[in-house]
């Protein structure tokens, strides 16, 4: 495996999305055709390059979920599948606290990063439809798997979270999970007020200006910045052979 790297993830100007930090846990709301894919895959990307470990979760079984799948990347689509996947995050998170933060040279500040230890980084790709896609029992079982990993994941480093949709209500999430996405970012141009306000905690008329959004383009709330305007890295894809790629840098994680 490549040497693994904690620095933060560039995203905008001031905008970082810090794994090691208490906004490692990432929200991402964009209607449709707000530029979401081409965010996603740019933060992929950049999880590979420094080491670190993906899974995914695409219960839509989109060509987003099949290129991943395509290169090796554990990817669920069923409520099955979906149920194991986070079983999998939790048991891993229990098991790094059980065999590494039982030492007598652990300090109050000791995570993952700090034990050199590679983190796994889990992207749940329209979270809402997934949660809807099984019976009740096991959307109850998709939610106390992911509260346990939005809860507990952050100092382990396993099962760190990357949560999508293109809408939210506030009661479409439980507090425990949402609360813990202290990078939120929304994309897109039509916007309500609601749904900003949801997103970010703000509102529409505490900016400076108008409402400036499209695709790739909006606004992001972290613990440094605030809220501020947000521009989505831009990939040509048309430039590069994404793919080989991605398969490029997961070679480096193994």
């Amino acid at each position: 495996m490549n040497n693994i790297d904690y620095t933060p993830i560039p995203l905008y100007d001031k905008v970082k999305w810090d794994l090691t930090s208490e906004a490692c846990h990432v929200l991402l709301i964009s209607p449709s055709g707000g530029g979401k894919t081409t965010l996603l895959s740019y933060m992929v990307a950049m999880v590979l390059k420094r080491g670190h470990r993906l899974v995914l979760i695409d219960n839509k079984n989109t060509s987003f979920g099949a290129l991943f799948k395509s290169i090796g990347v554990p990817v669920a689509t069923s409520p099955e599948e979906t149920i194991d996947l986070l079983k999998r995050c939790v048991f891993d998170m229990e098991d790094t606290y059980k065999t590494y933060f039982r030492s007598e040279n652990i300090s109050l500040d000791t995570n993952f990063s700090k034990l050199n230890l590679q983190a796994t980084v889990l992207i749940w790709d329209e979270v809402l439809a997934g949660l809807e896609c099984g019976s009740k029992e096991q959307k109850r079982s998709m939610i106390q798997l992911l509260q346990q990993l939005a809860l507990k994941s952050r100092m382990a480093g396993q099962g760190l979270l990357v949560l999508t949709s293109q809408k939210l209500l506030a009661t479409d999430l439980p507090l425990s999970i949402s609360s813990q996405c202290q990078t939120r970012l929304l994309l897109g141009a039509n916007i309500s007020d609601e749904l900003f306000h949801t997103t970010l905690g703000s509102y529409k008329k505490e900016l400076a200006s108008s409402y400036i959004g499209g695709v790739g383009k909006g606004y992001a709330m972290t613990p440094q910045t605030g809220l501020t305007a947000f521009e989505a890295p831009y990939m040509d894809f048309s430039q590069v052979n994404f793919k080989q790629l991605l398969k490029k840098l997961k070679a480096g994680t193994k």
